[in-house]
C-alpha cells in the first residue's frame, strides 16, 4: 500500500489509525484502514439537511419548501438504471441513507467487494434522476411517511416542543416536511437544491475496515460529482427568548409524556468549539440525569420520575438546545421539579467529574468497535474540517469551573419551554 497522498494520523491513546486526503475535485476521504473488521463500511455525507431552507443564487436568496433535502435523498435512490438496492443485496450489502437538521448522510455496509460498492454509492450521490412523473410517485410515498410520523407522540411531543423555543428558525419544522409542504416541491425545485448542495467541496466520504486507501483515493476520483462549494446557506437569527413557554398535543396515550427544553442563545462557527460544548453540555446532564447520578436517585425515591426519563442535546452550527423527557401523570410538579435541578447552581467535585470523564471515554473507544461508527463519525469530521481523535484531548482539558458556566449559559428562563403529550 503506497499511501502516498494521504496524511497520517494515529491516536495514542487507542491504538486507532486513519489516513486524511483530498480529491482533485476537493472532496475530503478519511480512510480507517483495519483487520479487525471482516465488513466494510463507507459513508459519504453532504453539508445539506432540512434546516437549509435558503441560498444565494443569482444575486437572490432561493427559498425552498420543507423537506425538499429529504425529498431529494428519497429521489436519488430512484435511478431506473442503477436499480440501487437490487445491486447492493446481489453482493451481500446493506445500502441506506438519513437526512438531518444539518446533514444527508449514505452509506454501505457488508462483506461485498469495494470496488463495485463504492462505485455504486458515489454514482448514486452524484447525478440527481428527476422526471415530472418520478417525483410526482414519491409525493405520495412521502406524504404516507409523513402520517405515520404524525402518530408517534416522541416525534409529535419533540417538534412541538422545538416550535415553543424558536419562533422563525427552521429546525422548528419536521425534517421531512408537512404533507402539504411537499405539495410545492417540483423537479425545478429538487434541480435547483441538488446542483446547490450536492458538490465535492461540500461532502466527507470514509471508508474502514480491510480497505486499500489507494483504491479508495482512485474511486473516490472518479466520481462525478459538480466541483465546487456549496452556497452559504441562508438561516434566520433566532437567538432570542423562546416564544412560548407551554405547549401541548392531545393525544390518547396510557401515560402522558413531558418534554423539556432549553434553547441555546449564541452560536458557535467552529466546529471543534461545538464538539467541545457539546461535550460540556452532555457531561452537565449525565451528572444530573445518568443511570449513576445522585440527583436523579434522589428524585427517583421521592417519587418525581420513573425510569422513563432520559436527556439529550443537539446542537449544529445555527442553533443547539436540549432536551428532558419522561412519562407522568403529574406533569406539573415533575416540570417544577426538573426545572428548579436544572437550574439550581451545580454541585459537582472533581471526583465527579473524573467518573464522567471516565464514563465518556469508555464510550468513546467502545465506538472503535464497530466499522460503522468509525466511518460515521470520520465521514462527519471530514465533511466539517475537525481532526481526527480531538475528543480525548477534550475529555482531558474539561475542568468543574466549565460546567459551571456551561449550566449557566444554557439554563435560562427565558430559554425555556415544557410541553405535555397525552
Amino acid at each position: 500500500m503506497r499511501e502516498k497522498s494521504f496524511r497520517e494520523c494515529v491516536d495514542a491513546t487507542v491504538g486507532e489509525r486513519v489516513l486524511l486526503g483530498r480529491t482533485s475535485s476537493g472532496m475530503a476521504v478519511r480512510v480507517a484502514p483495519t483487520q479487525r473488521f471482516r465488513e466494510t463500511s463507507a459513508v459519504v455525507t453532504f453539508g445539506y439537511g432540512s434546516t437549509d431552507l435558503g441560498f444565494a443564487r443569482n444575486g437572490a436568496v432561493h427559498w425552498s419548501p420543507e423537506g425538499v433535502a429529504h425529498y431529494l435523498e428519497h429521489k436519488l435512490f430512484e435511478d431506473e438504471e442503477l436499480h440501487v438496492f437490487e445491486r447492493f443485496g446481489q453482493r451481500g450489502t446493506q445500502v441506506n441513507a438519513m437526512t438531518g437538521f444539518g446533514r444527508t448522510t449514505y452509506y454501505f455496509h457488508g462483506h461485498g467487494p469495494l470496488g463495485p460498492n463504492l462505485t455504486d454509492l458515489l454514482r448514486l450521490v452524484s447525478r440527481a434522476h428527476l422526471t415530472e412523473a418520478n417525483v410526482e410517485k414519491e409525493r405520495g410515498i412521502i406524504a404516507q411517511e409523513l402520517r405515520m410520523y404524525e402518530d408517534s407522540p416522541e416525534y409529535r411531543g419533540f417538534f412541538e416542543l422545538l416550535r415553543c423555543l424558536y419562533a422563525e428558525h427552521p429546525v422548528r419544522n419536521p425534517v421531512g416536511g408537512t404533507v402539504e409542504s411537499i405539495q410545492d416541491i417540483d423537479v425545478a425545485e429538487l434541480e435547483a437544491c441538488y446542483s446547490a448542495y450536492y458538490r465535492s467541496g461540500n461532502a466527507g466520504l470514509c471508508v474502514a475496515g480491510p480497505v486499500d486507501a489507494d483504491e479508495v483515493l482512485e474511486l473516490a476520483e472518479s466520481c462525478d460529482l459538480a466541483a465546487g462549494d456549496a452556497p452559504r446557506s441562508e438561516c434566520p437569527d433566532d437567538l432570542g427568548p423562546a416564544p412560548l413557554t407551554r405547549g401541548r398535543c392531545e393525544m390518547e396515550l396510557a401515560r402522558p409524556r413531558l418534554l423539556l427544553g432549553f434553547k441555546e442563545r449564541s452560536i458557535l462557527a467552529d466546529a471543534s468549539e461545538r464538539s467541545r460544548r457539546d461535550l460540556v453540555t452532555r457531561m452537565y446532564l449525565d451528572h444530573l440525569f445518568g443511570a449513576a447520578s445522585h440527583v436523579r436517585q434522589a428524585l427517583h425515591e421521592r417519587g418525581v420520575i420513573d425510569d422513563s426519563l432520559s436527556a439529550s442535546y443537539t446542537s449544529e452550527r445555527t442553533f443547539g438546545f436540549a432536551v428532558a423527557a419522561c412519562e407522568t401523570e403529574d406533569h406539573e410538579r415533575v416540570t417544577a421539579e426538573l426545572h428548579e435541578v436544572l437550574r439550581a447552581p451545580v454541585a459537582i467535585g472533581d471526583d465527579d467529574l473524573e467518573r464522567m470523564r471516565r464514563k465518556m471515554l469508555g464510550r468513546y473507544v467502545r465506538g472503535f468497535e464497530s466499522v460503522q461508527h468509525v466511518a460515521m463519525e470520520h465521514a462527519e469530521e471530514a465533511l466539517l474540517s475537525v481532526e481526527p481523535f480531538e475528543a480525548i484531548e477534550r475529555m482531558q482539558g474539561i475542568r468543574v469551573d466549565d460546567i459551571v458556566a456551561r449550566q449557566q449559559e444554557l439554563c435560562r428562563d427565558d430559554s425555556f419551554a415544557a410541553v405535555v403529550v397525552g
